[in-house]
């Protein structure tokens, strides 16, 4: 996640590491940048002169991404927001730190999101949305207006959340799931994956176009 973040990061920010716990520690440089032990960060880079954004997706239903953000607040470090150039931002709008919003997201007016927050490419919320923190929202999920996403949820690609819903925190919705009712905390969701028809696509095109009237 923090390979692909990085030739986004560079539009705005000096790169100037990556930084990973040393029990995890496998290269010395990515791309030309280096890999320095968050055990040794403050000695290479000083908090008083960088800050830090936590690039991580949603191992541990996100509590992940949320603790290394408390150390490295811990660590003295103040934390980087970074929103695409593509991103509308408008005056109603508030946001904490070390939230990672991608290219092409819709957030309307009056919305508000904590902090730790990894919003995908082309998503959409509504007008009036609380986001809690520490949430990953993949790529072409649409939420519905006024509707709050508790903290750790992950949105998986393509959810649709209706609007006025409370999904409570650390809930898992997966691909292409409609959620039209407030959830209850560390729930599940899950649709039915796309079925195999039983001809070949060439087959199927002809079939199809048989049965168009």
């Amino acid at each position: 996640m923090a390979r692909m973040f990085l030739h986004f990061a560079r539009i705005q920010f000096d790169v100037v590491a990556f930084t990973v716990d040393r029990s995890v520690l496998q290269e010395e440089e990515i791309e030309d940048v280096p890999v320095i032990p968050f055990e040794e960060i403050t000695a290479h880079f000083s908090p008083n002169t960088h800050q830090m954004i936590i690039a991580i997706g949603y191992l541990e239903m996100n509590r992940l991404r949320m603790r290394k953000h408390a150390e490295g607040l811990a660590r003295g470090y103040r934390f980087a927001n970074y929103v695409h150039p593509s991103v509308i931002w408008h005056p109603t709008l508030v946001a904490g730190e070390n939230n990672i919003i991608l290219d092409h997201v819709a957030i309307h007016p009056y919305t508000r999101l904590g902090n730790s927050n990894f919003i995908c490419s082309n998503a959409s919320i509504g007008h009036g949305c609380r986001i809690g923190d520490g949430c990953l929202i993949n790529s072409g999920v649409a939420i519905g207006g006024e509707t709050r996403i508790g903290d750790g949820c992950f949105l998986g690609l393509n959810a649709t959340i209706g609007d006025n819903i409370v999904v409570e925190h650390h809930c898992y919705i997966g691909a292409n799931t409609l959620i039209s009712r407030h959830t209850k905390a560390e729930e599940v969701y899950v649709s039915a994956s796309g079925e195999r028809f039983p001809l070949p696509s060439h087959a199927f095109l002809h079939f199809a176009a048989r049965a168009t009237p």
